[in-house]
């Protein structure tokens, strides 16, 4: 790897997870952010609440506290490779769902900004003393984000891990050289089944779909390999293997001749 260069470089198509990442949190309502393995943001905010952004990220203790947290959930997320849901320092809940491509963890989505119950008002003023805001105008600020019920927040951190890993596994792939159909078929119809088994926000068969079809439109428009192409990968993919074939057999050849060898035959220089 190139001095400087991340592994999410390598394995995220960043343009479209920045797509997706919007759309998430657009269907949703959910603030999201995606950053590297090391916690450091690839993609650009999306949907961020005022009262994080701007009252609790826009104080300097506040934003110290908010990188803590966001370490904390990456971290977790990195180590358990599956979502985990948890509150920050403010009260607020938020997810981490890890990016995994095979055995590889390379990237986390940060989401949530959400509240699964009316806010104590009396929490909250203790946090804007804190972090040195006003009381009242941070209160007005969290009367703004949105409420969702705890079961539900964990249902959008699991919707949001699947499609993520199946839309990784899809990219990387094609990336490959691999013929991607067979890929693409079962990646369709295991979300499918994944939409059947929940009730995301309890939205509509039909908008289920219809989220689902744009997202993977958008993908096959910009991953899209041609057949012929997908001919020549496979074709340099098979001159590669049997040039390994040919090394492998010389390697063995070359250790069936050292193992007769006997070095007594050779004659000592007088």
């Amino acid at each position: 790897m190139e001095k400087g260069k991340n592994i999410s470089d390598d394995f995220l198509d960043i343009e479209f997870f920045q797509i997706l990442q919007n759309r998430f949190a657009e269907e949703f309502g959910i603030a999201s952010i995606i950053t590297d393995i090391n916690g450091s943001p690839i993609t650009k905010q999306s949907n961020f609440t005022e009262f994080c952004s701007i009252h609790t990220r826009g104080t300097e203790i506040g934003f110290k506290k908010c990188m803590l947290c966001d370490a904390y959930g990456g971290i977790k997320a990195k180590a358990l490779k599956k979502p985990v849901v948890y509150r920050c320092h403010a009260g607020l809940i938020d997810f981490a769902s890890p990016i995994i491509i095979g055995d590889k963890l390379v990237g986390c989505f940060l989401c949530g900004q959400l509240l699964a119950e009316k806010p104590n008002e009396e929490k909250f003023r203790k946090t804007a003393k804190e972090i040195g805001v006003d009381e009242d105008i941070y209160i007005e600020a969290v009367k703004k984000v949105k409420i969702l019920p705890y079961e539900k927040i964990e249902y959008a951190a699991n919707f949001l891990y699947e499609i993520s890993s199946k839309i990784s596994n899809f990219s990387y792939h094609q990336n490959t050289g691999i013929s991607a159909n067979n890929l693409c078929r079962s990646s369709i119809d295991g979300f499918s089944n994944f939409l059947k088994d929940i009730d995301i926000f309890d939205l509509k068969k039909s908008k289920k779909d219809s989220l689902f079809s744009r997202i993977f439109s958008t993908l096959f428009k910009k991953s899209f390999i041609s057949e012929k192409r997908i001919y020549q990968l496979d074709k340099n993919i098979d001159v590669c293997l049997n040039e390994l074939d040919k090394i492998s057999d010389k390697v063995k050849s070359t250790e069936r001749n050292f193992k007769y060898f006997n070095i007594s035959h050779i004659s000592k220089k007088p």
